[in-house]
């Protein structure tokens, strides 16, 4: 008699079970119908990677969007004031860490051929795409041929990274 006591509670413990896991099911039914919808809303996603396609072949659309903010002009001779006046609002701006720029300044045989002796020479420049395109120099002691000589060696540097953004640097030598 013990064993079929404890037969009947397992029994109708194991009865109360499936009686509740047969109703769940029957609620996920209507649940796991609109979710077949939604699969089949899913195939007009797959058109949008040949979307992602002609955005690889999309380069010139990128500058596409350059074209609808005009180009700067930037003065000749332009301090670095200058030209951050030239660079129309809404220019996209991308930062190009200061390491980066000041490498091609570092080379002091760029400076050789003006002679800069013992001069010290503070410089705050402006590139935009690669090249100088504003230029703050002081010379101390002040030496007017000198800084002119060091503006032309600065407008004749190619940064290696060239973004369409104005970004500034300065440097000291």
């Amino acid at each position: 008699m013990a064993v079929s006591r404890i037969s009947f509670p397992v029994f109708g413990l194991a009865t109360l079970l499936i009686a509740c896991g047969g109703t769940t099911p029957a609620a996920e039914s209507p649940e796991a119908e609109p979710l077949p919808e939604a699969t089949e809303a899913a195939p007009p996603p797959p058109p949008p990677p040949p979307a992602e396609s002609t955005a690889t072949d999309e380069p010139p659309s990128e500058p596409a969007p350059a074209t609808s903010t005009p180009e700067p002009t930037f003065p000749e001779n332009a301090s670095v004031d200058d030209a951050i006046k030239a660079v129309p609002q809404g220019v996209e701006r991308r930062n190009i860490d200061p390491e980066t720029l000041a490498k091609p300044l570092q080379d002091l045989s760029l400076y050789e051929s003006c002679k800069p002796g013992a001069a010290k020479v503070k410089m705050r420049i402006a590139v935009w795409d690669g090249k100088a395109v504003g230029i703050d120099l002081t010379v101390t002691p002040k030496n007017d041929k000198l800084a002119d000589c060091i503006r032309g060696k600065l407008r004749e540097i190619t940064w290696e990274k060239k973004v369409k953004s104005l970004n500034t640097i300065e440097y000291n030598f």
